[in-house]
């Protein structure tokens, strides 16, 4: 038997200001007979053509630039704002949780804000009574608790509104990078509740710029660019999709990185002019590796001035910016690395246990307890391709792959 919806939208359009001007133009081209039966014509828009269906008991994330749409998004699903064209039905108890201070009203104190979120969620003032326990516990504020929200921090407002959120029964839960402030330990308290909920069977939707919160809780994600759907998919190809579309390219070692080598980082003494992978057996350039392989990095050198001490690393990030590893030039071997002239620098990695996927090249030298000599991110990209048993466990993925043997063992 198919699940019910939670939320359904169909051909979502918002456009946010007085809707004055657009018609006036669109008015004024009837009359002149250019009128264009475009949308897109009378912009502009926040949302343009946006449809999707999520199943009671979903989790979905939602990925994408700053401005891209996805507040935008959940206000349209609260009905904090009416859409401009299309429709969105959202069914359940819902409980948004859109900005650190929706519904809270700031010259009351926490424990009445609690009581105040409560009465908007439906609930009467004895059954939040019985609520309040769990709530005042979730949030660690203690005597914080009784006195005036003005008073509160960013992060002491969002363990307000989320610890309401996670305990009053919501059915839908909106949550819109409310976990980007406040402490680690809370941060992680609140995934934890997350997963608890989602497997409880409550829908959630998720906007974060956190890939692994998503990967996490998610079943499935959408990432929104430039007012659309741009993709729709599991949260691994998604999340591959938004870092692919959103690199900044423009440090990528080419014939104009090194033109403009003077106007980088560093004091220059030495410039990196160019790098390269290579087979470690046929030295051949490549730009993909097996999970488990080596590979041997090649740096080339312009070098300006004799440079004998120096710390060189090469840093391996994945798409969201997370250092996986950092090789750095060891220092038994800075003696006979000095650098007197043009050269490259060769390293070579052995078994890159990475699980498949694209992965990036960040370059930093700099003088030993000195300054920064050359300094370059995103430098050089490459993709790892996994074997049968790697793919076996992208469905619940980390950053590297470690080679494991089950077996059976009696109790003791």
């Amino acid at each position: 038997m198919p699940k019910q919806l939670a939320v359904e939208a169909s051909d979502l359009w918002k456009r946010y200001g007085f809707p004055l001007r657009p018609y006036l133009r669109q008015r004024w081209d009837q009359l002149r007979g250019q009128f264009v039966d475009d949308r897109e014509a009378y912009g502009p828009w926040a949302l343009r053509e946006v449809s999707f269906a999520i199943e009671q008991g979903e989790s979905l994330g939602i990925v994408g630039k700053n401005g891209a749409g996805k507040s935008t998004l959940l206000k349209l699903i609260a009905g904090v704002c009416p859409a401009t064209h299309g429709s969105v039905v959202a069914t359940g108890r819902l409980f948004p949780m859109i900005e650190l201070s929706s519904g809270i009203h700031r010259e009351l104190t926490g424990r009445e804000n609690i009581k105040l979120l409560g009465a908007i969620m439906g609930f009467t003032a004895r059954q939040m009574d019985a609520k309040m326990p769990e709530v005042e516990a979730f949030s660690e504020l203690g005597d914080w608790l009784d006195q005036p929200v003005w008073q509160y921090s960013s992060g002491m407002q969002a363990r307000l509104g989320f610890s309401v959120a996670v305990n009053v029964d919501a059915e839908i839960l909106l949550i819109d990078e409310v976990l980007s402030v406040g402490d680690v330990n809370f941060r992680k308290k609140c995934l934890n509740r997350m997963d608890e909920l989602a497997n409880s069977g409550v829908t959630i939707i998720f906007v974060t710029h956190n890939p692994y919160a998503i990967e996490r809780i998610c079943q499935r994600a959408l990432y929104i660019k430039d007012g659309r759907i741009a993709a729709e998919g599991s949260p691994h190809d998604i999340l591959n999709a938004y870092f692919e579309s959103s690199m900044d390219r423009s440090t990528i070692i080419d014939d104009k990185t090194i033109t403009s080598a003077a106007q980088r980082e560093g004091t220059g003494s030495f410039r990196v002019a160019g790098i390269s992978m290579h087979d470690v057996e046929t030295r051949q350039a490549i730009d993909s590796i097996a999970t488990g392989d080596s590979a041997l990095f090649r740096v080339a050198l312009q070098v300006k001035e004799p440079t004998p001490h120096y710390i060189f690393s090469i840093r391996i990030i994945d798409p969201a910016g997370t250092v996986l590893s950092c090789v750095d030039v060891p220092m038994s071997a800075r003696r006979q690395l000095a650098l007197t002239q043009d050269c490259a620098l060769e390293c070579q990695i052995d078994q890159i246990n990475l699980l498949p996927g694209q992965y990036w090249i960040d370059l930093r030298a700099h003088e030993v307890a000195g300054p920064v000599i050359d300094a370059l991110s995103y430098a050089f990209s490459f993709t790892v391709e996994g074997h049968s048993e790697v793919i076996e466990q992208l469905e619940n993925r980390g950053l590297i792959y470690l080679s494991a043997n089950w077996q059976l063992a009696r109790l003791a």
